[in-house]
Parts: structure tokens; sequence; C-alpha cells
């Protein structure tokens, strides 16, 4: 995936906040991607202007070739993460069913759909981790199966997403 799009994506959702943005443009510098913008961006404290460091990694971005994409497309994204994440076992399923109940609702595909369906209600997760051991494996195994599925269709759907937002922006 494009490291840029990538960053892109994980500041409209929140796992870049914007005081981390000047890190993330040098280290963007430093895997060889250059533009003014950039450069400028990489150079800043994080202390700096929210508002003055968000706008130069927006142009930053633009001058790259690719777009911040909308809180749908990101939110998309993260479903795709997560649930490869997932798959390879650097999460747990209560660690990303965590993060899809926080507000994640953004699912077009089936498989989308089918992850967030298969994280589920928290509240009966909740109920059931404790009072019925047996069923909780079920939705672990459930969920562990859906993000496998997605993860399948990652770098295809995520690529759709990337230059559905790049034209949007042009």
């Amino acid at each position: 995936m494009d490291q840029v799009f990538a960053v892109a994506w994980q500041y409209v959702v929140g796992l870049v906040p914007p005081e981390d943005l000047p890190m993330e443009a040098a280290q963007l510098l430093a895997v060889g991607l250059d533009s003014p913008a950039l450069r400028d961006l990489a150079g800043r404290n994080r202390r700096e202007d929210t508002a003055e460091i968000e706008g130069l990694f927006r142009q930053a971005v633009g001058e790259l070739g690719t777009a911040v994409p909308d809180e749908e497309t990101a939110e998309r994204c993260l479903l795709h993460h997560l649930a490869g994440q997932l798959a390879a076992g650097s999460r747990t399923p209560g660690e990303v069913a965590a993060r899809v109940w926080q507000g994640l609702t953004a699912a077009q595909t089936g498989p989308e759909r089918e992850f967030l369906q298969a994280v589920g209600d928290k509240y009966h997760v909740d109920f059931i981790s404790s009072d019925h051991p047996a069923a909780f494996q079920v939705w672990e195994t459930a969920l562990r199966s859906a993000a496998e599925r997605l993860s399948r269709t990652a770098s295809a759907e995520v690529g759709a997403l990337h230059e559905r937002s790049r034209s949007a922006a042009s």
C-alpha cells in the first residue's frame, strides 16, 4: 500500500495524531519520498500550531500525488488493517472488538459487513465472556474467521479505496 495514503487514513481515524505528523513526514522522507511541503513539515516541532501542521500535511499529501481520504474511506481502511492484525495474531479479538466498538460503522463490501457483524454487540460479548465461556470461544473463532476472509481481500480493497480517494481529490 502507498505509504503516504497509509499515514493519511491513519491520521483521519486518529491513529496518527496531528502532533506526530512532523515525525511521520520525516519517516516518509527517509524512505525516499520528497516534496517541498513534506520537507517543511518534517522540520516542524510537534508543539507547533496544529492547524498549520495539518495544513502542511494535506499539502504534502497532495504534492505526493494522493489525497487525505474522507472519514468513511479511512474507516474502511482501518477495518482491513484490524482484520489483518487479528489474522496475523498481532492483536487479540478483544482488542479488535474494542476498537470497532468505538464507533466504526463504515462497511460496503460483503467481507467488511461480515467482519463488523462478527464483532457483534459489546454488551452481548461482555455477557458471554464471563458467564458462557464456550459461547465466548465460538465468538472468538467466528471473528478470527471473518478477519481472515477480510484480510484476504485487503490489498485489492484498500488499493481501490486509495484510487477512489485520489480520484476525488483531482
